[in-house]
């Protein structure tokens, strides 16, 4: 990335019909790209060595990439509801300026965004990538000690845009980011000291949906069942999370990060719970270090309640 790049987003209107960004974030890294399936025939005639120029059709487009940003207290707003499905956004009790964005999985139709990718050239110009009818089609986020958390958003989208004007970025005053520091972990309802933890959400959207009449992604429907995953690097101090291993027994684990004061007693905050079966690993002995336990984890849906609710709490007042 150089200095002038930039990345912006907004849900669309109409699924693959380019709106403006009116959000950007801070980004470490972006990998957008468009492949271009290229049908070739496979008949030849005497004395033609090479495929001919007139013997090939322009097969599928494909946009496909992966969007990593530290975690940011404002401006990300529409890149967990389009990945979650639902949100829902109220005040706080005791806040004015304060809202929660409560995200839990729900109907993927229709979200989709316009992602504008701003690439400085040598020259210092910058050329605007706009890719349309993008999904979220994969949710990380992650930390370890010593570092910040991190967000990744894996995308698929319908079409590039190539022609349409770089739109001028503007960012969130007073932004912060979320260190291991302003981490914490509990379950079942035990606090759990960790090294790193991260979650996974694989919506398992069908990335080959296309139709006759059209080399474009159509917009991809929810899957049946969607998966969420991860893995805990936790102090082994007693036979309690490896019991629940052996025993298949669910718990709630919660994964926060805590910033700054808003107002009040209220802070910037990103609040991740889920219901989880544990799936291993048992602690061995691995030379004179300390023995871990090392954690991995399925999100299971419960009888009644969210498998997985994330809620975001900012003084942004729409996603």
């Amino acid at each position: 990335m150089t200095a002038k790049s930039q990345l912006g987003y907004k849900a669309e209107t109409t699924f693959g019909t380019y709106i403006a960004p009116d959000k950007f974030v801070e980004f470490i890294r972006e990998t957008l790209t468009t492949e271009r399936e290229r049908i070739s025939s496979q008949g030849w005639r005497a004395g033609q060595r090479v495929e001919s120029e007139l013997r090939w059709k322009a097969g599928r487009t494909n946009v496909a990439g992966t969007v990593d940003c530290e975690l940011q207290s404002k401006g990300m707003g529409g890149l967990f509801k389009a990945a979650f499905g639902t949100s829902v956004i109220t005040t706080p009790g005791g806040g004015t300026i304060s809202r929660d964005h409560t995200y839990t999985l729900g109907d993927l139709v229709g979200d989709s965004l316009t992602v504008q990718v701003g690439r400085e050239l040598r020259d210092q110009t910058v050329q605007a990538f706009s890719y349309l009818g993008c999904k979220v089609n994969g949710f990380h986020l992650s930390c370890r000690v010593g570092e910040l958390a991190m967000t990744t958003f894996d995308v698929i989208g319908r079409d590039e845009d190539t022609a349409t004007g770089l739109v001028a970025a503007t960012y969130p005053t007073t932004l912060e980011t979320f260190s291991f520091v302003e981490g914490a972990v509990t379950v079942a309802a035990v606090s759990t000291p960790v090294r790193e933890a991260t979650f996974d959400l694989d919506n398992r959207m069908n990335e080959d949906d296309y139709a006759f009449g059209s080399k474009l992604r159509r917009d991809v429907p929810e899957p049946a069942l969607r998966d969420g995953t991860g893995t805990l690097d936790a102090d082994w101090t007693s036979m309690t999370a490896y019991n629940r291993f052996v025993n298949g027994t669910m718990a709630a684990l919660v994964l926060t990060f805590t910033g700054s004061i808003i107002e009040g007693a209220i802070a910037n905050k990103l609040q991740l719970t889920a219901n989880i079966r544990t799936d291993g690993d048992t602690p061995t002995v691995d030379g004179p270090e300390e023995i871990r336990q090392p954690l991995r984890f399925k999100v299971m849906a419960p009888a009644a309640t969210e498998p997985v609710t994330m809620v975001w709490t900012t003084t942004d007042t729409t996603d």
